[in-house]
């Protein structure tokens, strides 16, 4: 595989790694905001503990989602960090040999 099409692989699967990202940010703020409350279910609902037991699951999720938010965009971040050490060390390799060698015409 060419060193052009590791770079290239590199920046796909960090766009991936957005995309995911980007979903899941949105799902957090999806989940976050479905509240229930004793209007949309009932009295004995509330009285039995599941509006209580509903917000800790939601918070719950909610958490998880961000977190799965967080290391995706983090993965994407690594991604391209790899992508441009590969690019400085192929410069600096060029630099260094251009340096000890000129080619004979």
């Amino acid at each position: 595989m060419s060193f052009e099409v590791q770079r290239a692989a590199l920046e796909h699967d960090a766009k991936i790694w957005d995309a995911t990202h980007d979903v899941l940010a949105a799902a957090a703020v999806t989940a976050g905001g479905l509240d229930v409350s004793t209007n949309t279910t009932s009295v004995v609902a509330d009285m039995v503990g599941y509006n209580s037991s509903y917000t800790e699951l939601q918070d719950f999720v909610v958490t998880l989602v961000k977190g799965g938010s967080t290391a995706t965009n983090k993965m994407a971040t690594t991604l391209r960090d790899v992508k441009k050490q590969y690019e400085s060390d192929d410069e600096a390799a060029r630099a260094a040999i251009g340096a000890l060698w000129a080619p004979v015409e």
